[in-house]
């Protein structure tokens, strides 16, 4: 256990220096995140001046965004894009008979990036929307501590779907798109682009029987107070079930793809 900590520092270390030798990934990082957030303002500035929004407000729907793009930056990870590289090189057969997890690589290696994200786009998207823009605190220190701990099981769960689907690229030729599909699936049915309050009744009723809402969507839902405190525990029983669910998905695939691993070219 404390040689996979150490070694999951050292990789972390490494990827972070190296993105910082470049002053550009710096600049370019900064300036990526500040031009979503000024061209998501003015688009939902336009929506709330026809009055189509609902019972929703611009604040609101602003500071969703906001906390929704600052935690993709933790969770958005192309694991079917590692997977999918390193079994077409081959390189997955080296991995898989190394004495240390070949998950904990790729996680290394994927929060690594998050690190250098949140200190170069997050954090200063954040700052200029809370002093520019505004944003709605939450309703209570309590209201943010159940928020926290469903954030923590949501990325579980948004880890545990990503998996899932990498696991795929053991049956396919080609992985390219398991990440455009991952994240269509969360767009779609697990409010990434639009919040799901904006949804028709029929698409709604579809997306509260699978997971993909409770990963991200639903703790911001705590935290705007979209979703009562008294809701909210419901919310976290949900989450642990579903964890449940996608650990034995996801130990069971792998065992199975183990046993298929087959390594382009040879």
């Amino acid at each position: 256990m404390t040689s996979n900590i150490k070694l999951y520092n050292m990789i972390v270390a490494k990827e972070v220096r190296r993105f910082f030798t470049y002053r550009g990934n710096i600049f370019a990082g900064c300036i990526t995140g500040i031009l979503m957030l000024v061209a998501r303002y003015a688009l939902w500035t336009a929506l709330f001046a026809t009055g189509n929004a609902g019972d929703a407000t611009l604040a609101e729907t602003m500071t969703f965004f906001v906390i929704n793009d600052m935690l993709l930056v933790w969770l958005a990870s192309r694991y079917g894009d590692t997977l999918g590289r390193d079994i077409e090189t081959g390189d997955i057969a080296l991995h898989l008979t190394r004495p240390y997890p070949y998950h904990l690589q790729m996680i290394a290696i994927f929060h690594s990036t998050a690190i250098t994200d949140t200190l170069t786009r997050a954090i200063p998207m954040f700052i200029i929307a809370l002093v520019f823009i505004g944003l709605m605190p939450p309703a209570s220190l309590l209201t943010l501590g159940v928020f926290l701990v469903a954030l923590v099981l949501g990325g579980i769960i948004y880890s545990l779907i990503d998996l899932i689907i990498s696991y795929t690229a053991f049956w396919l030729t080609k992985y390219w798109y398991l990440s455009w599909f991952k994240r269509a699936l969360f767009v779609l049915f697990g409010g990434l682009m639009l919040p799901l309050w904006f949804y028709p009744a029929w698409l709604r009723a579809i997306c509260e029987v699978l997971p993909f809402q409770f990963a991200i969507f639903m703790p911001i839902g705590i935290f705007l107070g979209r979703v009562p405190l008294g809701d909210a525990w419901g919310v976290i029983l949900m989450q642990l079930v579903w964890i449940a669910v996608l650990y034995l998905c996801e130990r069971g695939l792998w065992r199975l793809a183990q046993r298929k691993l087959v390594v382009q070219g040879g």
